[in-house]
C-alpha cells in the first residue's frame, strides 16, 4: 500500500487539508495518508525543516512526504520533488528540505513542471491541492521521479548558523522549541560528555543530566534529547518561559578543564 505523509501549517479548520486527501486519492486509490502535523506556525519555514527533519527517515522506502509550508506561493520559487535514500519529498524550493538533506546520504532533486502530473486549472495561491497532492499521488503511484521535470542541482538551503567547538568549548544555538518549552539545540550529543557544564545567557545551566527525572520538579535540567542533540528543560515546566528563550539564541557548553 502507498504511503503519503502530510505535514503543513494550514491548521485543520478550513478544509484545505481534506481537498489535498481528495486530490490524492483521486489519483492514487488505496493511499495509506498519514497527517504528520498541520499546527506549524504559518509560515514558519525553520520550524517546519526542523520536523520534517525528525521523521522523515523513519518510514519505509518509497514513502511520499508532502510539505507545504510556503509563503512564496504563486511567486517566483520553484516547486520541487526530491528523491532521498529511498523515499520521495514534494514541496516548495524555500529552505523545507534543509533538514532533510542534511541528514541524507544520497539525494537527487527535479523541479516541478510538468503539468500533466497537475490539476487543471491550477490556483496561484493553492499549490498544495494542485501542485503537491497530485505530484505526491503520482510518484505513490510509481510514476518515474525524472519525467516530473528538470533536474535541479542546488535546492535552496535555510542560511543557518552551525555549531562550533573547539579547546574544551562549544557553541551552539536553539534550534526549536517543542510545545513543553524545551529548548532543543543543536548541539550533537558527541561533541560533549555528562561532565560538561552549560549556560544560556550567561545564566549557568549545570551539569549534562540522563533523564529529566534527575532535576527535582521545577528545576532546569540539560540532557540529551531524542534527536541526539543537547537539550535544556525544566522537569514539569517550560525551560522557554523560565529562560525567555528564543530559536536562535546561543547556548555555550564548557569541558571540566575550561574555566569559566
Amino acid at each position: 500500500m502507498p504511503v503519503i505523509t502530510l505535514l503543513t501549517d494550514f491548521g485543520t479548520r478550513d478544509g484545505f487539508v481534506g481537498a489535498m486527501k481528495g486530490v490524492v486519492l483521486e489519483t492514487a486509490p488505496g493511499t495509506q495518508i498519514i497527517d504528520i502535523t498541520h499546527d506549524i506556525p504559518p509560515g514558519d519555514v525553520e520550524f517546519g525543516a526542523w520536523v520534517l527533519s525528525g521523521y522523515w527517515k523513519l518510514f519505509p522506502p518509497a514513502t511520499v512526504h508532502i510539505g507545504v509550508v510556503d509563503p512564496g506561493v504563486g511567486g517566483p520559487r520553484k516547486a520541487i520533488a526530491l528523491e532521498v535514500d529511498g523515499r520521495y519529498l514534494v514541496v516548495p524550493d524555500n529552505g523545507l528540505a534543509t533538514g532533510v538533506l542534511a541528514t541524507s546520504e544520497s539525494w537527487r532533486c527535479v523541479e516541478l513542471t510538468e503539468t500533466r502530473f497537475m490539476r487543471s486549472p491550477r490556483s496561484t495561491t493553492f499549490h498544495g491541492r494542485d501542485i503537491f497532492a497530485p505530484v505526491a499521488a503520482h510518484l505513490a503511484a510509481g510514476a518515474d521521479f525524472e519525467k516530473f521535470g528538470p533536474l535541479l542541482k542546488k535546492p535552496l538551503r535555510l542560511t543557518l548558523r552551525p555549531p562550533t567547538r573547539g579547546e574544551g568549548k562549544v557553541h551552539g544555538r536553539v534550534a526549536h522549541i517543542d510545545r513543553f518549552g524545551n529548548l532543543i539545540t543543536d548541539i550533537p550529543a558527541d561533541w560533549v560528555e555528562e561532565s560538561w557544564r552549560f549556560e544560556y545567557a550567561d545564566r549557568p545551566l549545570g551539569r549534562l543530566k540522563r533523564t529529566y527525572a534527575d532535576a527535582g520538579v521545577g528545576d532546569l535540567v540539560v540532557i540529551v534529547g531524542s534527536l541526539g542533540t543537547v537539550e535544556i528543560a525544566v522537569r514539569e515546566g517550560s525551560a522557554a518561559k523560565r529562560l525567555g528563550a528564543a530559536r536562535g539564541d546561543p547556548i555555550i557548553g564548557k569541558g571540566p578543564s575550561v574555566r569559566a
